[in-house]
């Protein structure tokens, strides 16, 4: 299936008990590679903020240990969906953003950087609805 949703039968089926080490072992090898010897010691080994992803490519990196992540509209790529819609159908483009990843608790920071970067490239679009 496209998006993985067989997984979720699979995991209704599993005892939890069962797997419960090997969950909480996953848990706490994830957490080691995103947080304290991923996210957090490139940042502070390198003096960053921030990273800085393109689209939403981040988000799933900092995810993992709960860590915030900002998407900022950035401009519009072409939607040719494949194989194409039923004839008629108006494809517009769709909206492509950049996404800035930071530490624990570091929204206010992200906020920032992501609101200067808004303005500094002029590239966000209001929808109609909403100008």
């Amino acid at each position: 299936m496209k998006y993985g949703q067989a997984l979720l039968d699979l995991s209704d089926a599993m005892e939890l008990e069962t797997f419960r080490a090997r969950y909480e072992s996953d848990r706490a090898r994830d957490l080691k590679l995103t947080a304290s010897h991923g996210i957090d010691e490139v940042m502070k080994a390198n003096h960053l903020d921030a990273f800085l992803f393109p689209g939403p490519s981040g988000a799933n990196l900092a995810a993992r240990p709960g860590y915030p992540t900002v998407i900022v509209p950035f401009g519009r790529v072409p939607n040719a969906p494949t194989p194409p819609f039923p004839d008629g159908f108006n494809a517009k483009p769709a909206a492509y953003g950049v996404s800035f990843t930071g530490t624990a608790c570091s929204e206010p920071k992200l906020l920032r950087l992501g609101y200067a970067f808004e303005q500094a490239t002029k590239r966000r679009i209001a929808p109609p609805e909403f100008p």
